[in-house]
């Protein structure tokens, strides 16, 4: 008879102690039934800049030099490669020596008054049109033909470019035209290059908006608008050639001693800003803010925080003011 009062006895512990589980936890679940779980980041002070991006393309004076009256080339004075000034002889057809010799005669005859206007004229004509000058100071980029090869009127027969007065020529999207102005510094990069960075400076904008064009031709399916600009360069960038693509990142607005906070912690209700403030219980306050600088990670808070604040990354949409948080580690 003990016995079996002891059996029952055990039972009875063992299906309390089950219930006393099963109410605990379903307890706990329902104590935490509107806790969510968050990451959390810091507000903190630092520097936000403001950037506008766009493609461009690098560009530069390129000179494609010939004769007016053609001829075979007798002699090149210099090589692909080659650094070159204003007014330098860059080649001599094989007339050179000839029409040099009658425009020296024509000239002093003419000075005399013994040659006419037209005949001298005419002896000018063939002595420029013996030889190729480059007009402005640059790098020999191509040379079309070999010594005793003939080129024809108005044919190329050497290319110089200028990279010393290289620019890019970007496209702002409508959107942003209204943040940039002239005198914007600008960061400069390139897939070529991926550990270097050029500076420039914006120094024009096209006043009048037009079609975006992708390799220099505008697309039939394109329709947005874009302002032409040009950026040119501040310091060495003799590593970026003519064509050649770039990224442009144009600063526009820049605070030093900004309050940061991520733009994963932003939320917007009746177009107004929030974010939800973790306190030292794990409540989330919902907290109205004003945005200042807005980059693609994070943006200026001008009030509602302070610097060491905690604010919600994750899970924001889910949060209630004052509900109950845990905080992931």
């Amino acid at each position: 008879m003990q016995n079996a009062k002891f059996k029952i006895q055990r039972w009875m512990w063992v299906v309390g102690v089950i219930v006393l589980l099963l109410v605990s936890w379903f307890g706990y679940r329902w104590w935490n039934r509107d806790v969510v779980m968050v990451k959390t980041a810091t507000v903190a002070k630092g520097v936000i800049e403001e950037v506008i991006s766009s493609s461009g393309v690098v560009d530069a004076p390129v000179y494609e030099l010939g004769t007016k009256l053609g001829g075979k080339i007798g002699v090149w004075k210099v090589r692909e490669g080659d650094r070159v000034r204003a007014g330098q002889l860059l080649a001599e057809l094989d007339s050179y020596e000839q029409a040099a010799n009658d425009f020296q005669r024509t000239a002093k005859l003419y000075e005399q008054g013994v040659m006419s206007k037209q005949s001298y004229d005419a002896a000018k004509t063939m002595f420029e049109s013996s030889r190729i000058i480059s007009p402005n100071a640059g790098i020999v980029a191509k040379i079309e033909f070999d010594e005793g090869e003939t080129v024809v009127p108005g044919q190329m027969a050497v290319t110089v470019v200028n990279y010393d007065k290289s620019w890019i020529e970007a496209q702002i999207d409508e959107i942003d035209i209204a943040n940039v102005k002239v005198g914007d510094r600008v960061k400069i990069t390139s897939d070529v290059y991926p550990d270097k960075v050029f500076d420039g400076e914006l120094y024009w904008i096209a006043p009048l908006a037009e079609l975006r064009k992708v390799g220099g031709r505008v697309k039939m399916d394109e329709e947005s608008y874009v302002f032409p600009c040009k950026v040119k360069f501040l310091g060495n960038h003799e590593d970026l050639k003519v064509n050649m693509s770039v990224n442009v990142d144009i600063a526009t607005k820049k605070n030093p001693d900004a309050l940061i906070v991520p733009r994963e912690a932003l939320i917007s209700k009746d177009d107004k800003a929030y974010v939800f403030v973790i306190n030292k219980f794990n409540r989330a306050k919902e907290t109205k803010i004003e945005i200042g600088i807005r980059t693609v990670s994070s943006i200026e808070a001008l009030s509602g925080v302070a610097a060491g604040d905690q604010v919600a990354v994750s899970n924001v949409s889910k949060l209630k003011n004052r509900g109950r948080v845990k905080i992931e580690r």
